[in-house]
C-alpha cells in the first residue's frame, strides 16, 4: 500500500467516510516524529490514536489505530488523506532558489539545549501522566523500574474501565492494556541486553495483571490472550537465553521465582499457563539439586482421578518429564520413558517417528496395530494410526494391505488417499473398483469431488438433481452433455432459494444465481425466469428491485 494510492486498498464505504473525516477535520493532531514515524489524533466517538510507518518511497509498512474496530478504519484513511496533503503539498517556498520543508519533531528536539528539553517534558507531562511513566521506565535505575510498570499498568487498566463497574468493554482493551504491552516492549530490549532476570520480572507482572483485568474485561478481539501469550513467551526466551550465562545463585533464583509463580493459587484455574511457566524450568535443571526439586514437584502434582481435567494435567506432566529428559539425557533413556508411557498417544507417536528413522517397519505395524486396539473410540486417532500403518506396508511392499488401508482411509473421508488407492488398481480393475468406491461413497463429502475428478457426468447430474442449488458449482461439467437438464435445474435452484428468501440479502444471492445462469449460457431463460418471478412476489419491493436492477 503506497501514500498516494492508498485508497484502492480500502473498503469503498470505509475510504468515503474516512475523506469526511479528514475534510470536516476530525484530525485533530498530525505530527512526524521522524523521517518514517508518523502519529496523529482523530476526533470520533472518542479521540483515537493512529500510528503509521511510511517508507521514503511512499509505502506504508504500518498503519495501527486504537479504535475498537478489527480492520482497517476511517481513522485510519483520514490521517493518510492528512498524510499525503503534507507530503504532496509543502509550504510555499521562501524564494525561487530555495524550499522549506517542516521538520519532524526529532529534528525540532535535536535544536534544543538540555534544560529547554527538562523543561519542555515536564511541562508536557502535567497533561499526560502516562508519557511521563514510560519516559520514567526507560530512565530509572533497573532495582525500580518493576514498581514504575506496576504503576504505568494499573493507570492504564483504570484508564479503560467503564464506569464504576470496573468492566473494561471489548473496544477498550486495547487501551486498557496499553501498559502492558509497553512493559513487555521493555521486556524484549531488557533479552536483548541481557538483563534477562529483569525481563522475567517485568513478564510476570504483566502476566499476573492481565489475568486479573480478564477476570473483569471483554476478550473478544483477544486482546488479553495475546498479552498472556507474550508473557508467557517472553519468560521462556529470557530462561533459555540466560541460562548459559547464569550462575548456580542466579538459577536457584529465577527457579524459585517461577515455580512460586507457577503454584500460586491464581494460577488454579489457568492449568495451561502453569503447563508453560513449569516447561521453561527445563533449562534451569542443569543444576542436579533444581533438578531433583522440579522432579520431586512434577511426581507431587500427579493425580490418580479418572476426571478428565487430572488426566489432561497428567499427560502434560508428562510432556514436561519428556522435555527434561530430551534436553539432558541419552535417546536410549528418552526411548525407555516413551515405552514406559505408551498408553498415551503421544508417546507412542514418537516411538514411531523413532522407528521411521530408523526404518523399523515392522516394529511400526505393531505399534499401529496396538494403538488402533487401544483408542478405538477416538476415530481421529485411529486414522492416525492407520496412515502410518499405510507407511510401513508401502516400504514393506505388502500391496494388498495397501489397498485395504487406502480404501478404509477414503470411505473415512480423507481424500489424500484417493490416487494412492488408484494407483494400487490397473486400468483394467479401476472402473469396477471405482464404482464400488463410489457407490460407498455417496453419503460422504468425498462424493462430489470424487465423481468430478472422475468426469461421472451421470453421477454428477443425478448429485445436482438431489441437490438442485449446487449446479452452480457442477454446470460446467454437465452442461455440454445434459444441456436441457442444467438449465431445468438452474431455473429449480432459483426457484427453490426466492420461495425462501425474506429480506435483501436473500434478494441479492438469487439475482447472483440468475446471473451465474447467464454466465453458463442460459441467457433467454433467465430473462424468462426474472419476469416470472416478478408476477410470482408483487408484494416483495426489495425484490422487485433487486430483478429489476439485473434486467437487460
Amino acid at each position: 500500500m503506497n501514500i498516494n494510492t492508498f485508497e484502492k486498498q480500502f473498503k469503498k464505504v470505509i475510504i468515503q467516510r474516512g475523506h469526511d473525516y479528514y475534510v470536516k477535520n476530525h484530525v485533530i493532531d498530525i505530527m512526524q516524529i521522524d523521517n518514517s514515524n508518523w502519529q496523529a489524533e482523530v476526533e470520533g466517538t472518542e479521540p483515537y490514536t493512529v500510528d503509521v510507518v511510511i517508507t521514503s518511497n511512499g509505502d506504508i509498512t504500518y498503519a495501527n489505530c486504537d479504535c475498537p474496530y478489527d480492520d482497517d478504519c476511517k481513522h485510519i484513511a483520514a490521517v493518510l488523506y492528512a498524510i499525503k496533503e503534507q507530503l504532496n503539498n509543502p509550504p510555499v517556498p521562501v524564494s525561487r532558489s530555495s524550499k522549506v520543508k517542516k521538520s519532524t519533531l526529532q529534528q525540532l528536539l535535536t535544536t534544543q539545549t538540555k534544560e529547554n528539553l527538562i523543561s519542555l517534558i515536564l511541562t508536557v507531562g502535567e497533561n499526560s501522566p502516562n508519557f511521563l511513566q514510560e519516559l520514567e521506565m526507560r530512565l530509572i535505575e533497573p532495582t525500580d523500574i518493576v514498581k514504575a510498570a506496576k504503576k504505568m499498568i494499573v493507570q492504564h487498566l483504570k484508564s479503560g474501565q467503564e464506569g464504576r463497574s470496573g468492566f473494561i468493554p471489548r473496544h477498550r482493551a486495547s487501551k486498557a492494556l496499553k501498559g502492558v504491552y509497553s512493559t513487555l516492549q521493555h521486556a524484549k530490549e531488557h533479552i536483548d541486553e541481557e538483563n534477562y532476570i529483569t525481563a522475567i520480572e517485568l513478564s510476570f507482572l504483566c502476566l499476573q495483571y492481565t489475568l486479573e483485568a480478564l477476570q473483569y474485561g471483554d476478550d473478544s478481539d483477544g486482546h488479553f490472550g495475546d498479552a498472556i501469550n507474550e508473557s508467557l513467551e517472553l519468560i521462556s526466551q529470557a530462561i533459555e537465553e540466560g541460562a548459559s550465562l547464569w550462575s548456580k545463585e542466579q538459577y536457584e533464583t529465577v527457579y524459585e521465582l517461577v515455580i512460586q509463580k507457577a503454584m500460586q493459587h491464581e494460577l488454579d484455574g489457568w492449568v495451561d499457563c502453569r503447563i508453560h511457566l513449569l516447561h521453561a524450568c527445563v533449562p534451569l535443571c542443569v543444576d542436579d539439586a533444581i533438578e531433583e526439586q522440579f522432579k520431586t514437584l512434577i511426581h507431587s502434582m500427579e493425580s490418580t482421578s479418572d476426571d478428565w481435567n487430572a488426566q489432561y494435567i497428567n499427560k502434560e506432566l508428562k510432556q514436561i518429564e519428556l522435555h527434561l529428559l530430551k534436553d539432558k539425557y541419552s535417546s536410549k533413556e528418552v526411548e525407555a520413558f516413551l515405552e514406559k508411557h505408551i498408553e498415551d498417544y503421544h508417546m507412542r507417536e514418537q516411538i514411531i517417528q523413532s522407528a521411521i528413522n530408523r526404518g523399523e517397519y515392522e516394529k511400526i505395524l505393531q505399534l499401529t496395530a496396538d494403538g488402533i486396539q487401544q483408542d478405538q473410540q477416538l476415530p481421529g486417532i485411529v486414522s492416525m494410526w492407520q496412515r502410518y500403518a499405510f507407511l510401513a506396508h508401502q516400504h514393506l511392499g505388502h500391496t494388498e494391505e495397501m489397498r485395504e488401508l487406502a480404501l478404509t482411509l477414503l470411505q473415512q473421508g480423507d481424500y489424500d488417499f484417493y490416487k494412492e488407492f488408484k494407483a494400487l488398481h490397473s486400468t483394467e480393475q479401476w472402473p469396477e473398483v471405482l464404482e464400488e468406491l463410489l457407490n460407498s461413497l455417496t453419503n460422504s463429502q468425498l462424493y462430489a469431488r470424487l465423481i468430478v475428478e472422475e468426469q461421472q457426468s451421470k453421477r454428477i447430474l443425478d448429485y445436482c438433481k438431489e441437490y438442485p442449488t449446487r449446479i452452480e458449482d457442477y454446470y460446467q461439467f454437465i452442461k455440454e452433455q445434459y444441456y436441457e437438464e442444467v438449465c431445468a435445474l438452474f431455473i429449480d435452484a432459483v426457484t427453490i432459494d426466492a420461495q425462501s428468501s425474506a429480506n435483501r440479502k436473500n434478494y441479492k444471492d438469487v439475482c447472483r444465481s440468475i446471473n451465474i445462469m447467464r454466465k453458463a449460457g442460459y441467457t433467454v431463460e433467465a430473462e424468462r425466469l426474472i419476469t416470472d418471478l416478478l408476477q410470482t412476489y408483487p408484494k416483495r419491493p426489495a425484490f422487485i428491485e433487486e430483478l429489476k436492477s439485473i434486467m437487460k
